[in-house]
């Protein structure tokens, strides 16, 4: 179902983007934001087991620093990360919680259309509601058995709308987004199925040419999620509750734009 409502609102955003030329909305306004941009990144992490089992047989909660890369342009936005964790530094109380090293991956890709707002009244300043097709994918699982089937190995497909916002000031551009966006998951091994929820916000600030056609990137990314995944049938003695987890990410990241 909600793949299908994703495929109506692209095919939405794609007929309404060559028409719509309103006084109170509009998807042509100028954009006010640097062509493209790459950055390096800095995560924080807070990712923990959030099911009802009180004894679950394992988890795999995550709450050290990862490194990740960024790329950008306007309606588009790809983050990479990965980061490690040795034996003894997750929360003791936990199960089997700190008996293992865990290497983590967390990508993510957003994309969206722009319904702007009022764009005959302002000039330099973009109010606007996107409408979100989004992806993120999340492996935590012990070092050197990345396909082990009792990891967390997740894929999240799901739509979401908010707002946004940009202002230039000469060369200077900032642009702020911020929306909810709800999806279906699916464990990459076996047959789990469950839902997702997760609110996003992300702002980025851009030079104009500092060297060359090249200027610099400043940009903040935050997000909240909760993965509610029911075990596979594979294995009936595992829990419901054995992949529901939520976290926290903060992504700081700096590079340049052209």
């Amino acid at each position: 179902m909600i793949l299908r409502f994703a495929g109506v609102a692209l095919l939405l955003m794609v007929g309404w983007s060559s028409q719509a030329s309103a006084q109170l909305f509009s998807f042509d306004a100028n954009q006010p934001r640097a062509v493209q941009s790459a950055m390096v990144g800095y995560y924080l992490i807070d990712f923990a087991y959030d099911g009802d089992e009180d004894d679950p047989p394992y988890t795999v909660n995550f709450n050290e620093p990862a490194y990740g890369i960024m790329y950008s342009r306007p309606n588009f936005l790809l983050t990479a990360g990965i980061g490690t964790q040795e034996a003894g530094m997750q929360d003791a109380d936990i199960v089997a919680a700190d008996t293992v090293d865990l290497r983590l991956v967390d990508l993510s890709l957003s994309t969206w259309g722009e319904l702007y707002v009022l764009p005959d009244l302002l000039d330099r300043t973009q109010l606007f509601i996107p409408i979100i097709l989004h992806s993120d994918y999340r492996r935590v699982a012990p070092k050197g058995n990345d396909t082990s089937l009792d990891a967390f190995n997740v894929t999240v497909l799901g739509i979401g709308a908010g707002v946004g916002f940009g202002q230039s000031f000469g060369e200077l551009v900032f642009e702020a987004r911020a929306h909810p966006v709800i999806g279906i998951t699916t464990s990459s091994f076996g047959d789990a199925l469950g839902n997702a929820r997760l609110f996003e916000a992300d702002i980025q600030l851009h030079t104009g040419r500092i060297v060359g056609r090249l200027g610099l990137s400043l940009g903040y990314n935050f997000r909240v999620q909760r993965w509610n995944v029911n075990a596979s049938d594979l294995f009936a003695e595992f829990t419901e509750e054995l992949f529901d987890y939520s976290g926290q990410t903060h992504m700081f990241r700096v590079g340049l734009n052209w």
